[in-house]
């Protein structure tokens, strides 16, 4: 850090302190400027367990990148009004800040997927809502990249000595990066375990499908996991890179707690808003990728004139017109799904535009749409109860909405789909399917397979055909 950057680091901190003062408590501090180009993705590998906590996100194509380090604030509401809480706790701590440069202050994080759901030990680092202010914070917008740097100030405090910790910090950071060793991939990745063989989950399939026959539900989604053991710790690094390199159109996240880290590559956007602008998409419908171009195109088209997937499709675009009708002044949704390709799997996609109310809050939306019918299922109460019923697992933040929301009231959140909880040498796999009366068991847990492969082959880049021995079927 230069001595103008320091320079006006420490102005901030004793503007924040002389607030401290005049008000009687403590001021946060919430100072940006300019960066040197790196690489966010990178910065966050060398530097994911230094401060207890990290984070990375990647938008789409990598156009929006965020890379944060330790923790200044942490809004963790109860889980009854986990998203309005949230909001009022983001404002409170918005009142209390004093913002200076070009970029105001971020939070980042994410949800359970459902907070009365069953609770696993290897979730216990990822509370039902985190949505973390990082004590430092790299921001990559296009071609031009921000640091952020927060911290409390104290009425009194030692500016001088808080400022130096700062830098001390941020100089860590940057020589972990430029100097952090390349790291492997694991290998030797043991056999794949499963809480539910392959019999009982399609067994649980066929029990739903009776259910949705018999006029109980019209769809629920139902998930399974698998978790594969390396003889010694799972390094992020390679995995995450992997990821971005094969999947350059997905969302790419991660959210480490100590020697656990969340990850994933979703090609699902729960919802974006800029300046009032709302964006999301309907996801559901799943075919594979063809061998060659034909095949492809014929899967494709097959998807496309599939009644089952088709009806599925209809299902998610109607909830969402539904759901964001009451927060929208206009809405534009095209009448007809287009194809989503992917390196795996291809979906039906229909984007969906919008113009929100005044007064209209990002997690108001969230909360809104969480969970749509791609990872729930409809009616979204009586789903819920069936999935905590009956699907026997912790999904943790798996298909919940993990991203970012800022102090001008932008803001962008996925759904954590592709995704794996990393926990030391082990690796929990997640993927679901939203069964309709038209689904057929087998059919289901084969396109399961489809997308474990994601984040499986990530784990072992190279050609591994002992992956189907395993029962991934990758």
């Amino acid at each position: 850090m230069n001595e103008s950057c320091l320079s006006g680091l420490t102005r901030a901190l004793r503007e924040g302190e002389a607030r401290a003062r005049g008000d009687g408590r403590a001021v946060l501090v919430v100072f940006s400027l300019a960066a040197e180009r790196l690489d966010p993705l990178r910065l966050f590998c060398a530097n994911r367990q230094v401060f207890g906590q990290s984070l990375f996100w990647s938008s789409e194509q990598g156009a929006m990148s965020l890379a944060g380090f330790g923790c200044t604030e942490e809004i963790s509401p109860p889980a009854g009004e986990r998203f309005a809480a949230s909001t009022q706790a983001w404002r409170q701590l918005l009142e209390q800040a004093h913002q200076v440069g070009p970029r105001p202050a971020y939070l980042c994080g994410g949800f359970a997927f459902d907070p009365q759901g069953p609770r696993s030990a290897q979730w216990q680092s990822f509370a039902a809502t985190s949505l973390v202010l990082p004590r430092i914070l790299l921001l990559g917008e296009g071609e031009q990249q921000h640091w952020l740097f927060s911290v409390w100030v104290e009425p009194g405090a030692d500016v001088a000595h808080c400022a130096a910790s700062l830098e001390a910090e941020w100089s860590l950071l940057q020589t972990r990066y430029a100097h952090a060793p390349r790291q492997e991939s694991v290998a030797g990745i043991g056999n794949a375990t499963q809480p539910l063989s392959a019999e009982q989950w399609q067994a649980m399939v066929a029990a739903a499908i009776g259910q949705i026959n018999a006029g109980e539900l019209s769809k629920v989604v139902l998930a399974r996991e698998v978790c594969l053991q390396a003889p010694r710790c799972i390094p992020c690094g390679p995995l995450l890179e992997h990821l971005r390199a094969a999947y350059p159109q997905a969302f790419l996240f991660a959210f480490s707690r100590g020697d656990s880290c969340f990850l994933g590559a979703t090609p699902e956007r729960l919802v974006r808003v800029a300046r009032g602008t709302l964006s999301t998409v309907a996801l559901a419908g799943t075919c594979a990728r063809g061998l060659y171009e034909q095949q492809d195109a014929e899967l494709g088209q097959a998807l496309l004139d599939s009644a089952k997937d088709r009806h599925e499709h209809a299902l998610v675009v109607q909830t969402l017109r539904e759901a964001l009708q009451p927060y929208c002044a206009m809405l534009e949704i095209p009448a007809q799904p287009q194809l989503h390709r992917l390196a795996h799997v291809q979906h039906l996609l229909t984007p969906v535009l919008g113009r929100l109310r005044p007064q209209v809050d990002l997690l108001q939306v969230v909360d809104a749409l969480h969970p749509t019918p791609a990872v729930g299922g409809l009616p979204r109460g009586r789903a819920m109860g069936y999935i905590r019923e009956h699907e026997h697992l912790d999904r943790g933040w798996y298909a919940a909405p993990v991203g970012w929301l800022n102090a001008e009231g932008d803001g962008e959140f996925a759904v954590a789909l592709r995704s794996a909880l990393i926990r030391g040498n082990q690796a929990h796999l997640f993927a679901g399917c939203g069964i309709v009366g038209e689904s057929d068991p087998e059919s289901e847990y084969q396109e399961t397979c489809l997308k474990l492969r994601t984040i499986g082959e990530a784990l072992r880049p190279q050609p591994d055909s002992t992956y189907e021995k395993r029962g991934l079927s990758l």
